[in-house]
């Protein structure tokens, strides 16, 4: 019998939990342990894959996350989720992107990431997100389970939308835009969690400031947007707290009194 917890808070990372320095502040590394000893359950909720947030999530004891926009749910080392992309539709949008677009992909799952090519478009990416650049395999997708794209760009992604209609184009940094199943999200990857683990009836919380927290927004109980958040992220906010440089975590998470 799992003992439920008293709330579930899940957390976005860049713009979120990360300040602009890709950092997490003082008074977050405090509120997040305050919640544990409230017997409040921190779930980091993100576009990244786990591969990238292991130190994070050492860092902070939390080990719990709704990874890859959704795309793979893992509770406490467990992994409960995952929702595969078809290989036929990846092998349609390689050929396209390649052959009309010259935009380069990322191919990740919850164990590894890859990228099509090591072109200056990479490049740029994982530079603002302090990373090395991945190996280079443009054919991982015939030999692994690939649940989420990324294209590499600055712009160019909306002739995608209309030519493939089974997946969700969000543009997640200026450098990339993320690509998964229709339908799939970091709303539905909650879900996955609470009905998996007959969570339904705990309290839930959100933190966000992008478009890609729209979705896990209309799920949760108590959506709270970070001052820095995208104005349409706002406006389903219950609640609008400080920036992310400005201990809006804390701040938000004292005035809800969960710590």
């Amino acid at each position: 019998m799992i003992k439920k917890p008293e709330a579930i808070v899940f957390f976005d990372l860049d713009g979120t939990l990360f300040n602009n320095q890709l950092d997490i502040l003082p008074s977050t590394y405090q509120a997040i342990e305050k919640l544990k000893q409230n017997n409040i359950m921190p779930i980091i909720s993100t576009g990244r894959t786990p591969l990238e947030v292991i130190d994070l999530m050492e860092d902070t004891k939390i080990d719990s996350i709704i990874g890859m926009n959704g795309q793979v749910v893992i509770y406490k080392g467990e992994v409960i989720f995952t929702n595969n992309i078809d290989k036929n539709v990846i092998t349609r949008l390689y050929e396209y992107s390649m052959n009309k677009n010259n935009i380069p992909l990322a191919f990740y799952n919850y164990k590894m990431m890859r990228v099509s090519e090591n072109s200056e478009s990479a490049q740029k990416f994982y530079n603002f997100l302090k990373q090395d650049v991945p190996p280079v395999d443009d054919e991982i997708y015939l030999k692994e389970p690939i649940q989420m794209l990324l294209l590499l760009c600055e712009e160019g992604e909306t002739p995608y939308r209309e030519h493939f209609p089974e997946l969700t184009f969000i543009r997640n940094t200026p450098y990339c835009v993320d690509i998964f199943n229709h339908g799939g999200s970091k709303g539905r990857g909650i879900n996955e969690l609470l009905k998996t683990k007959g969570f339904d009836d705990v309290p839930t919380y959100a933190f966000g400031d992008g478009l890609n927290d729209f979705e896990m927004f209309l799920t949760v109980d108590h959506p709270i947007a970070m001052g820095n958040a995208v104005d349409a992220l706002k406006e389903k906010a219950e609640y609008v707290t400080d920036t992310n440089n400005n201990d809006g975590i804390a701040k938000a998470l004292k005035k809800f009194g969960l710590i």
